[in-house]
């Protein structure tokens, strides 16, 4: 557990400064994307008093920022009225073998176009997470991190990223353009970047909401539950 969220934390710090904040709380913030994004939070240990939150409620007006994130690995005992969601740490074990996977034969995976990879995401997450944030948030991405874009047709259908250190790969972001899906696009991508991970000897993983029903198609896969994370927002301060 303590690797994959030392993994977690090496990715966030790719965009975060880091400081600690109070007793409970350290504060993860993202000069470039002040959005409410998982590198723009506080991470609590604990049990953050009313008042640290209180002080964190003041930071984030202060700052200018119309939200305050709390993410940590136990569940807050008083949540503040914060609205909370929990998020599964989920990885494929060494055993679990992907040549059973049901795949699409006619679907190629290569190196997505940046321009279609834009238009891809703002179709599938525009809607939820605001166009401006997307593409701001994909260009960012790219920089930091490689794609993998499932092409059926000639047209780019779906894609995801992978972040690999310490001996361990996070696929994430997977999407599916929701004209094709149920055409196995998705287990096609994964099985190509749990392929990639472990020909470099790292072992696969990724997070999946616990609410939402893509942790289902994770577990018949073979992917177990490792870690759990905890979330609590307020979007309007």
């Amino acid at each position: 557990v303590v690797s994959f969220r030392d993994a977690d934390e090496g990715f966030a710090m790719l965009f975060s400064s880091v400081f600690a904040f109070s007793e409970h709380l350290v504060k993860w913030e993202d000069d470039q994307m002040r959005d409410k994004y998982d590198h723009n939070c506080f991470r609590y240990s604990g049990q953050p008093s009313s008042q640290e939150i209180r002080k964190a409620l003041d930071y984030q007006r202060r700052r200018g920022d119309s939200f305050l994130k709390m993410v940590g690995h136990e569940p807050l005992n008083d949540t503040y009225g914060l609205e909370g969601e929990t998020t599964l740490t989920m990885a494929l074990p060494d055993d679990v073998d992907v040549r059973g996977w049901t795949v699409n034969p006619k679907v190629s995976i290569k190196s997505p176009d940046p321009s279609q990879l834009e238009r891809l995401e703002l179709k599938c997450f525009g809607a939820v997470c605001g166009n401006d944030f997307i593409v701001r948030n994909n260009r960012r991405l790219r920089e930091k991190v490689p794609y993998l874009g499932a092409y059926l047709d000639g047209r780019l259908v779906g894609s995801c990223y992978m972040y690999a250190a310490d001996g361990l790969a996070c696929v994430d972001s997977l999407m599916v353009d929701e004209d094709f899906r149920h055409r196995h696009v998705a287990t096609t991508l994964m099985k190509r970047a749990v392929e990639d991970a472990r020909k470099s000897g790292a072992v696969p993983y990724l997070h999946a909401d616990a609410e939402d029903t893509p942790k289902n198609m994770y577990a018949k896969l073979g992917f177990l539950v490792v870690d759990k994370t905890y979330e609590y927002v307020c979007t309007d301060l």
